[in-house]
């Protein structure tokens, strides 16, 4: 397999990835719904407005969303999102080790290669927390255990997004921990949006959408190769409220995978009293990045 064609696949693992968080995170501006669904004002609404509102009903809650995704049926990510106004808490687990499954490929007879898949595609965790403008992220597993000779066991890495700084302006341009701004921008981009049955709503993102684009420019994808040349059907369901509850989608194959995610709203009111690490083991992110170099 080429170096190109294993860059490409990175890419694609990563796309849904960001899908995921772009839709987890609210703002708290105000300037959402009430969240009720039975008044008259909800009822004039067309189906893609009932869909904005349902996500806008969300501004100003706490809650709790479990998003998983496959590739070729098999798990890929599982990640639990906490979003308390603007604090969010993200656990997440990456099964990379699918992706080696999915290509199916044999290296039995490359000991080397082997090795090297292995290393590229462990599995992986990561804990996110994002409190007053300031990121913490660990992670454990795979290529990130290594690191732990560097920083310790317990390592957490700092990004305070009200900094001008280099990195700061790379994470804001990946997406970063703004996902409300990103998710509305999703939501406004589907197109053909319609009622297909009580509660449940399907639309289309085109490749060449400003959505879509942010999700393979974050990535890498589009540096990598990774093109998307078909529209990806969105299934969007709301509950008795009219707030969302659940978003499902499948990509287009790449490189012979089919990615399949769900992300569904468990817990709306909870009380998660989301803080900064207790830990003085912190180092900022430039050190991460300089130790992935």
């Amino acid at each position: 397999m080429s170096t190109a064609t294993t860059r490409r696949l990175v890419g694609a693992a990563a796309i849904p990835a960001l899908a995921f968080g772009l839709f987890a995170c609210s703002s708290d501006d105000g300037s959402g719904s009430d969240g009720s669904g039975g008044d008259d004002g909800a009822a004039q609404l067309g189906p893609h407005e009932m869909v904005l509102a349902s996500y806008e009903g969300l501004e100003g809650e706490s809650y709790t969303m479990e998003s998983s995704m496959t590739v070729n049926d098999l798990d890929l990510m599982n990640m639990t999102s906490v979003v308390d106004g603007e604090a969010s808490q993200a656990s997440q687990d990456l099964y990379m080790s699918a992706i080696i499954e999915a290509m199916g490929d044999d290296y039995s007879d490359d000991p080397e290669m082997a090795e090297m898949m292995e290393s590229m595609f462990a599995d992986t965790h990561t804990e996110a927390i994002l409190v007053d403008d300031m990121i913490y992220m660990q992670f454990t597993g795979g290529m990130f255990d290594v690191m732990a000779e560097d920083f310790g066991e317990d390592a957490w890495f700092t990004l305070d997004l009200t900094e001008d700084s280099q990195m700061s302006d790379i994470y804001q341009q990946f997406g970063s921990f703004d996902l409300a701004e990103q998710t509305e921008m999703m939501l406004n981009d589907l197109a053909d949006v319609e009622e297909t049955s009580d509660g449940v709503y399907t639309g289309t993102l085109s490749p060449d959408s400003e959505s879509m684009q942010t999700l393979l420019g974050a990535t890498g994808g589009t540096a990598n190769g990774v093109e998307m040349a078909e529209n990806t059907q969105v299934t969007i369901t709301l509950d008795d409220d009219g707030l969302l509850n659940t978003m499902e989608m499948t990509l287009p194959e790449i490189e012979g995978m089919v990615m399949h995610m769900v992300s569904e709203v468990t817990e709306i009111g909870g009380d998660y009293a989301i803080a900064a690490p207790e830990t003085d083991n912190l180092h900022s992110f430039d050190e991460f990045a300089g130790a992935m170099q």
